[in-house]
């Protein structure tokens, strides 16, 4: 069970909105944003075609403020265009509906796509993929029973696609039916409104953290979500009505003014441990972590661990120790793309391949895409995990920064 820590910091001078999750008693994830911005991330623009990279595949789109950003697609790919065209395909000065995919990281732009999302506590509706999807993490008998459910809903002919979310499986027919008019109407409404709108405008916001949070949050597995600001406390409560899901997890409002939230869960030392390079184990031995511009590398040491177990017995304790806290700390600093990981060398195969399944089974509760890969035969384990957002590093320091 989960609890989540909603609450404002000033961390080193900077402040920011924190957003917490604890799990087992420790901080298994963080995310900072501006309490005063927004986020780019998930925002729609009427955006113009700057160039087109077709030895990519892709191309330039500007948005709002002349933002340049990458439009990766296909041939297959479904464009909204909100002017006229007299030519198939597309090409430079092309106006269309894009979504922001991916924030900018380090030296590249942000990402857009013209497969438009509209999420919803159950369903997400997508506009560029017209097929229906079900949430991996359902199993797979209630799968089938959902996806015969859901095509009965659906209309036969259709311009949209939808995926249903983990916490759609204990929805009710009716619910995920009001819940499609919902997302069909809030689509419908804004490409008209698109058609009628000056290029490089903004149609919709970037959700901010704690709206995303309403939408994320897995009501079944969550124990109690806190907060000290009044606003969210009330919006959080309304939410709960209306998902029976909900009804399990306890909603609470921090008044302690002598104790704040932040303090009682020591948010800034959760801080500052994340955003060091070396992480020590129960065992002895330390992690070192860190980010390159190609790739997270990550380092498992032995360090101070000592014991009278043979040398096989110890490298196989301290992997499995690291993959553990590894695994936690990808979700904390939000690591993605190419990770690396030097384990600790061992000789037997079994023992290899028993950490690799066993890093499986700890990344299996991520939110976000992520994949073990393989390990190499020099012994380094590659992990792929799916870049959205900015690390936690990159995040505080835009908020120094004040982009």
């Amino acid at each position: 069970m989960e609890r989540v820590i909603i609450t404002t910091l000033c961390y080193h001078g900077t402040n920011c909105r924190v957003a917490a999750w604890q799990s087992n008693g420790k901080i298994s994830r963080i995310c900072l944003e501006d309490p005063q911005g927004e986020r780019l991330l998930g925002s729609i623009h009427v955006g113009k075609v700057q160039k087109i990279l077709p030895d990519i595949k892709g191309a330039f789109v500007e948005i709002e403020n002349r933002t340049s950003c990458y439009f990766p697609y296909t041939k297959e790919s479904n464009f909204l265009y909100t002017m006229p065209k007299k030519t198939s395909g597309l090409r430079a000065g092309d106006e269309l509906l894009v979504q922001v995919t991916r924030e900018a990281i380090k030296t590249k732009a942000p990402c857009v796509s013209s497969n438009l999302n509209f999420t919803g506590k159950y369903l997400v509706l997508t506009t560029g993929n017209r097929t229906l999807g079900i949430s991996t993490k359902i199993p797979a008998e209630k799968r089938e029973e959902l996806k015969e459910l859901l095509e009965e809903l659906l209309p036969e002919e259709r311009t949209y696609g939808i995926i249903l979310r983990t916490n759609g499986a204990l929805a009710s027919a009716e619910e995920l039916r009001e819940e499609l008019r919902s997302l069909e109407a809030q689509f419908t409404q804004l490409y008209r409104k698109a058609l009628h709108t000056p290029c490089y405008t903004k149609l919709s916001r970037g959700e901010s953290i704690t709206a995303s949070i309403l939408k994320d949050v897995h009501w079944e597995e969550t124990e109690k979500i806190i907060t000290d600001q009044k606003a969210l406390y009330e919006e959080l409560c309304v939410s709960r009505q209306d998902t029976p899901a909900a009804s399990m997890c306890s909603i609470e409002y921090y008044e302690d003014s002598l104790l704040p939230l932040a303090r009682l869960y020591n948010l800034e030392r959760e801080l500052d441990q994340a955003l060091q390079e070396k992480i020590w184990l129960k065992s002895g031995g330390f992690l070192v972590i860190q980010q390159t511009e190609a790739f997270v590398a990550i380092d498992v040491n032995t360090g101070k661990h000592s014991s009278k177990k043979d040398a096989e017995e110890n490298y196989k304790q301290i992997n499995r120790e690291a993959a553990l806290e590894i695994a936690r700390q990808i979700r904390l600093r939000n690591l993605s793309g190419m990770i690396l990981i030097d384990f600790i060398n061992m000789r037997d195969c079994e023992d290899r391949s028993d950490l690799i399944q066993y890093m499986r089974s700890l990344v299996r509760s991520d939110s976000m895409q992520t994949v073990v890969v393989d390990v190499t035969t020099l012994g380094i384990m590659e992990i792929t995990r799916k870049k959205s957002a900015k690390t936690l590093a990159e995040q505080l320091n835009q908020l120094r920064k004040g982009e």
